[in-house]
């Protein structure tokens, strides 16, 4: 939160009119189907919850302080040098028999995709755009894909939800307002390709 106000003052001092700054799609309320830009972050979530919310919440009122600033409300990201990779957390999980696959829904975005939204978001209105590909997915479906991406056995199944608010994002906005397209529409195949 800090960084973030630092950064927006020094813009504004500097007469700085455009930023464009990474968020998430993991911050709304709980709900059915994905969210939206309009859909309300989660502001009653447990406190460990709340307390990114309100990191978010803070970052993305900050930004808007500038006369034009987009934030990209990134899905999961996947692709080399993140956590999805063969190797990194998540494929180690996956490995040693420790990633659930439940009913949470998750949207993800390749690292390649999210590096396009970011550099498209230069000529972008104001506002938030949620970024990720467009298949929001419950664990049951993405989390035996990963396994078999990265060499991992089958995953536990599990059928309720760990969280109550993993819910996916719409990246509508994105595609029919902004032009933005991911080039792995969705992580069925991106993991297979990462």
């Amino acid at each position: 939160m800090v960084g973030t106000r630092n950064l927006v003052d020094a813009a504004k001092a500097a007469g700085v009119r455009r930023i464009v700054a990474q968020s998430i799609s993991w911050a709304y309320e709980p709900g059915d189907g994905p969210a939206t830009e309009d859909t309300p972050l989660d502001r009653h979530g447990a406190p460990d919850r709340l307390a990114t919310v309100r990191g978010i919440e803070s970052l993305e009122t900050a930004v808007a302080e500038l006369p034009e600033w987009v934030v990209l409300r990134y899905g999961t990201l996947y692709g080399p040098g993140t956590w999805y990779e063969r190797g990194a957390l998540v494929a180690e999980q996956a490995q040693a028999g420790t990633l659930p696959a439940t009913a949470d829904v998750s949207s993800f975005v390749h690292v390649d995709d999210a590096a396009s939204a970011a550099v498209a978001a230069l000529d972008w209105p104001a506002g938030a755009v949620n970024v990720c590909d467009d298949e929001p997915a419950p664990g049951h479906e993405w989390v035996p894909v990963f396994c078999a991406a990265v060499g991992a056995p089958a995953p536990a199944r599990v059928d309720a939800a760990r969280t109550g608010w993993a819910r996916g994002a719409d990246n509508t906005r994105a595609r029919t307002e902004l032009g933005w397209v991911p080039s792995r529409s969705s992580w069925r195949d991106g993991f297979t390709r990462a």
